[in-house]
């Protein structure tokens, strides 16, 4: 009966040690998955943030464009008067 025992925890212990290496596998490459996601989402990141410098840059181009075209159209009515 001993032996039936031992032969059965022998058999567990190594599927468990199976099941252990495995698993430490599994959680390895989950690491380095998110190790690579969080460089992803870090250069994402610096991304969006250049890019919302680039929009404010933008905007104030607009901005100042619209100003000038307003001026300009100011300017233009005036001029029609005279002529």
């Amino acid at each position: 009966m001993n032996f039936a025992i031992l032969l059965v925890n022998s058999t567990t212990s190594r599927e468990f040690c199976c099941f252990t290496r495995e698993f430490n596998d599994f959680t390895r490459e989950f690491r380095y998955f998110t190790r690579e996601f969080n460089d992803f989402t870090r250069e994402f990141r610096y991304f969006t943030r250049e890019f919302d410098d680039f929009t404010r840059e933008f905007r104030c181009f607009t901005r100042e464009f619209n100003d000038f075209t307003r001026g300009f159209r100011r300017f233009t009515r005036e001029f029609n008067v005279f002529s």
